[in-house]
């Protein structure tokens, strides 16, 4: 693997964080527009790249590899989710972050910078791979995601059943059922329809690391670097499980491509959008702020060290 493209890419990332920082420290953007425009990337912007990522995606052929593609997201999430709750008693967190840290190891970072280091490695065909990941990523977040979240807010509080199924039928959950007919009936978009959807969700991407930026602008250095379980489940989210995960899969017949792709999306850092998901549920994103930055940071180092043990 090149680690030059995972470096310049960090490097992307760090300083469209640092625009933000920079703009809430000159009093350009404000905790009242931090929280405004969080809402429109999570309830806007964010559901339009989701559709973005599908339209005109082509399965090709190769349906072997696009199933075990499949059967192997359904592993990433199921362990993901599984060994969250492992991780938690292992770290003996307090009751008020258990669930954003469980949010944190499950929703990582697979768009932003899942697809140009996979696809710098694999090819541009492997995006299609890559957009399944982003797909059920995007499915579970609106939902599981949204539940951790609302665990964070309210503790062990029981919502009615009402008060669920709204939350549930979202922007997000409905840009997922869009995208999976839209790529599973092969629909055809409009050229305008397919220029809007673009020009929507792909602002998404820069104002999400702008807005870790001005979250990062209101915390304080000293509690952000010297946080020392935030650096346990970072060990434990960028290394172990990833490299664990090389080591079984060598076991099984899997595509070498597709391995890789589950094994990279395994170790990409902590996912931008659950501090904006955070943020826009009123739950305590400084926690998350904390793990994104870092976790961005460290991937640096951790994802070359990673990629060591593709195949």
């Amino acid at each position: 693997m090149n680690t030059l493209i995972v470096l310049q890419q960090m490097i992307v990332l760090f300083a469209i964080m640092m625009v933000g920082y920079f703009c809430y420290k000159k009093s350009w953007l404000d905790k009242n527009a931090y929280g405004k425009l969080s809402k429109i990337v999570v309830n806007v912007m964010n559901p339009m790249l989701i559709i973005n990522g599908v339209i005109n995606k082509d399965a090709g052929n190769d349906y072997g590899k696009i199933i075990q593609n499949l059967i192997l997201i359904v592993v990433y999430f199921v362990l993901l989710i599984c060994l969250s709750f492992l991780v938690v008693k292992i770290l003996k967190l307090e009751n008020s972050v258990e669930s954003l840290y469980r949010l944190m190891l499950v929703f990582s970072n697979v768009g932003f910078i899942g697809i140009p280091i996979i696809s710098s490695v694999y090819g541009e065909t492997s995006v299609l791979y890559i957009a399944f990941y982003i797909l059920g990523y995007n499915f579970l977040l609106y939902t599981y995601g949204l539940h951790l979240v609302s665990l964070s807010v309210q503790g062990e509080q029981k919502q009615t059943g009402k008060d669920s199924f709204k939350k549930m039928f979202n922007a997000g959950v409905i840009a997922c059922i869009a995208a999976i007919m839209i790529f599973a009936c092969r629909i055809t978009v409009p050229a305008p329809v397919e220029a809007f959807i673009s020009y929507m969700g792909e602002p998404a991407v820069p104002l999400s690391m702008v807005l870790i930026g001005a979250s990062m602008a209101q915390q304080e250095m000293k509690k952000l670097f010297t946080d020392l379980k935030m650096y346990l489940f970072l060990i434990i989210r960028l290394l172990i499980i990833p490299m664990a995960a090389a080591l079984i899969i060598r076991n099984f017949a899997v595509d070498a491509e597709i391995a890789g792709v589950f094994i990279l999306m395994l170790a990409m850092p902590v996912g931008s959008i659950v501090v904006l998901l955070a943020a826009d549920q009123g739950a305590d994103e400084t926690c998350c702020t904390k793990g994104s930055i870092l976790s961005t940071l460290f991937s640096v180092i951790t994802i070359p060290i990673v990629s060591l043990l593709l195949f």
